[in-house]
């Protein structure tokens, strides 16, 4: 599966679930429930490669300022969110998270389920654990590490809407 298939697949659910970000998950378990374990595996290590990409101290900055704090497995649940609002959405945050403040109020912006869906259909469909790349987040997010007393300094659209 190429980045654009993956990709696809993610919109096909977002357009599926509609307003309803919750109803992401199940659209997705519909979108790759025809997949076979292979194709399950190459999702899986795109969307691995995504949330690896996307450990930055920016993007940190916005998930706390969106959900009024964030801890490590929110920011974790941030990311999945963040996939699942499809690739022009992804590919803006990373070049300008305050760009977050053009979509509409959500609260909270995490999906941590969303980043189960393959993993979960791999062995439902008899082919056991899927096997795992690299550990996707260790060490230090990139880039400079913020103070939570100016964090809205450096996003200030982002603090502007979710103060």
């Amino acid at each position: 599966m190429d980045i654009d298939r993956f990709w696809h697949l993610i919109e096909a659910a977002k357009a599926q679930a509609g307003d309803d970000t919750e109803a992401r998950v199940q659209a997705l378990y519909a979108a790759l429930g025809t997949l076979d374990p292979a194709e399950l595996q190459s999702f899986q290590n795109h969307y691995d490669q995504l949330i690896a990409l996307s450990y930055r101290w920016d993007l940190w900055a916005a998930a706390y300022i969106i959900n009024g704090g964030c801890s490590d497995d929110g920011f974790r649940s941030f990311r999945d969110w963040l996939i699942s609002e499809g690739r022009a959405v992804f590919e803006k945050a990373l070049k300008d998270p305050d760009t977050l403040a053009d979509l509409p109020h959500v609260d909270p912006a995490e999906l941590e389920s969303f980043g189960y869906v393959a993993l979960d259909l791999h062995e439902e469909k008899g082919a056991g654990r899927m096997p795992r790349g690299a550990v996707v987040e260790e060490g230090e997010p990139a880039g400079e590490p913020w103070d939570e007393d100016a964090v809205g300094d450096l996003l200030p659209r982002l603090d502007a809407k979710y103060a």
